[in-house]
């Protein structure tokens, strides 16, 4: 059986099936929310990764295209009788990483590209042509959006400008822990994300202000991000953080003040990176003198110095420690057990 359980994750996946039952497979998962349909050739090339999981009361679901060749296209519809039998009443808002969507959802005309967060309201009607791609959806109870923005009519929005872009970036970010996160950790979880959808849909004083504890912690994932992209560019700086995210000096100070500033923190990881290589690729016997000028120090003595200040090791120690330690094989495996199928779970959010 392809539907795994760990820690609280769902997963289905239609790899163990041949070509020619994936479809009709992830058809008959997918049909608990959407009618969707596949033009015979197209249906042998699909193949598809779920990865899902509750943060409270919002379920996130994480899909993975594993197809080659050409994109697939396929119909997806949300007819009056299916909205009638199930029941659902909850807001699907979906990040297309490499999906996108192209008809109508109720009378609003519906377009969205890579990258763009589109939202849909599951008790209306949907009639599209979707082209297969990853994705990372949230679906979120309507009580706990109206709350915070009123009965506003959300079907076929698609969200613009800065706040979805930060939105599309909390959105990964809860991919990327999403099999980490224990018990303690939901409460939190989910209230920001309510806060970042809020002010990403409605991006009012209220709404904005509810959400800057995200938005500043979306914003420093950013900036460390940038920063690891950029650790040997020597025009890396507080000027170049600003320009590359469009903040302000003062509001990336703000983020940074865990870490003492930002220039020490773009310092520590440029040392950790030269570390990592030392350590690592001891063997190739890198000359410090090299990774000072990568990293952007002014001699070997001055990186020798503050490498040592750091860690309290020299880099020759560190790479002798390296060598006199070589990292052991890793033989560990993690077990997953059968669990159920989506089809439950969805039962398990509309009760």
């Amino acid at each position: 059986m392809v539907l795994l359980v760990q820690n609280s994750l769902y997963s289905f996946s239609t790899e163990p099936y041949s070509p020619q039952e994936r479809f009709e497979a992830w058809r008959e998962e997918v049909n608990a929310i959407f009618d969707i349909n596949i033009g015979e050739l197209q249906s042998s090339a699909f193949n598809y990764r779920l990865l899902t999981r509750y943060l409270g009361s919002l379920l996130m679901g994480c899909g993975t295209w594993n197809g080659t060749g050409e994109p697939v296209h396929y119909k997806v519809k949300r007819t009056a009788q299916m909205i009638r039998r199930d029941g659902m009443d909850h807001y699907y808002i979906c990040l297309g990483l490499s999906h996108s969507i192209n008809g109508s959802a109720g009378r609003t005309s519906l377009v969205a590209g890579y990258t763009q967060v589109y939202v849909l309201d599951l008790a209306r009607e949907l009639d599209c042509v979707i082209t297969a791609g990853d994705t990372i959806i949230l679906t979120i109870p309507r009580d706990m959006l109206t709350s915070r923005l009123g009965n506003k009519n959300l079907h076929g929005l698609v969200l613009q400008r800065g706040m979805s872009n930060l939105l599309a970036d909390h959105m990964r970010a809860l991919r990327h822990r999403l099999p980490s996160f224990d018990d303690d950790d939901i409460p939190h979880v989910q209230e920001a994300t309510l806060a970042m959808v809020s002010a990403a849909i409605a991006p009012s004083m209220v709404n904005l202000e509810n959400a800057e504890p995200e938005i500043d912690r979306t914003l420093l994932t950013r900036a460390r991000h940038l920063v690891e992209q950029h650790l040997q560019n020597p025009a890396l700086s507080p000027e170049f953080i600003c320009r590359h995210l469009g903040v302000s000096r003062a509001q990336l100070y703000r983020i940074f003040t865990q870490h003492e500033g930002v220039a020490a923190y773009i310092q520590l990881r440029r040392l950790n990176k030269a570390r990592l290589i030392i350590q690592s690729d001891y063997r190739a016997q890198h000359k410090i003198s090299g990774l000072a000028f990568q990293f952007g120090f002014k001699s070997d003595a001055h990186f020798s110095r503050t490498f040592k200040k750091a860690f309290g090791y020299s880099p020759k120690d560190a790479r002798e420690w390296a060598a006199a330690n070589p990292p052991k094989e890793n033989t560990s495996y993690s077990a997953r057990q059968p669990g159920f199928s989506l089809r439950t779970i969805l039962d398990q959010m509309k009760q």
